[in-house]
């Protein structure tokens, strides 16, 4: 019989993200405010080209810097850019070992050179080694693009029925399940598994 994945998100699914802390961080040393960062992050050249691998991290600095005012040096950035992390979502590692007993799992991030660095070892804990990642700047395409759903599974080789996927973000949500994955947005580590008892996956 062939294996079942659980294909997981990790920013804000996993791993709690520090979003508002790293965007203050930028404009205490750049010249405009948060709402603005926010808007430019958004444009052409920008994060979402980051995650995409149209941009290197030092392009995007360099976007930052031409377009924000940012006046921080290019290790000043990686310092901010690395600081992107609080701690594991409440509950998700328990969550995560109850699901090994069952299924394998991987992770599907929309992530960055910088990230897809730091998350193995900042939280090597909750991984094990034979866990696969999927970051898309290496695949250059990112959720919910359907490209990214399709490699993923190929990389993991699995199909969409044979897959269940877990976002945060509705939008990738409804992506997956319109590939043929069974999908769930999680909101919290209790929600998610209440729903999967009630679907009889755990």
């Amino acid at each position: 019989m062939e294996d079942t994945w659980f294909l997981f998100d990790l920013g804000n699914t996993v791993i709690k993200l520090a979003y508002e802390r790293v965007l203050a961080a930028i404009c205490a040393d750049a010249s405009m405010s948060r709402d603005e960062l926010v808007e430019l992050l958004e444009e052409p050249g920008a994060y979402r080209d980051m995650e995409r691998g149209a941009v290197s991290f030092y392009e995007f600095y360099e976007f930052l810097c031409d377009h924000a005012g940012y006046r921080g040096s290019i290790r000043d950035f990686h310092q901010v850019w690395s600081d992107f992390f609080d701690g594991t979502m409440p509950g998700i590692e328990d969550l995560l070992d109850r699901i090994r007993e069952r299924y394998r799992i991987a992770f599907l991030s929309n992530s960055n050179e910088i990230h897809a660095e730091l998350i193995p070892t900042q939280f090597a804990a909750i991984f094990h080694k034979d866990e696969p990642f999927v970051f898309s700047h290496r695949l250059k395409a990112a959720k919910p693009d359907p490209d990214i759903f399709k490699l993923a599974l190929e990389l993991i080789g699995s199909t969409p029925q044979n897959t269940i996927f877990v976002d945060d973000l509705i939008e990738n949500v409804v992506a997956a399940r319109a590939i043929g994955m069974q999908a769930f947005q999680f909101t919290d580590t209790r929600s998610l598994s209440n729903e999967l008892e009630r679907e009889g996956l755990l």
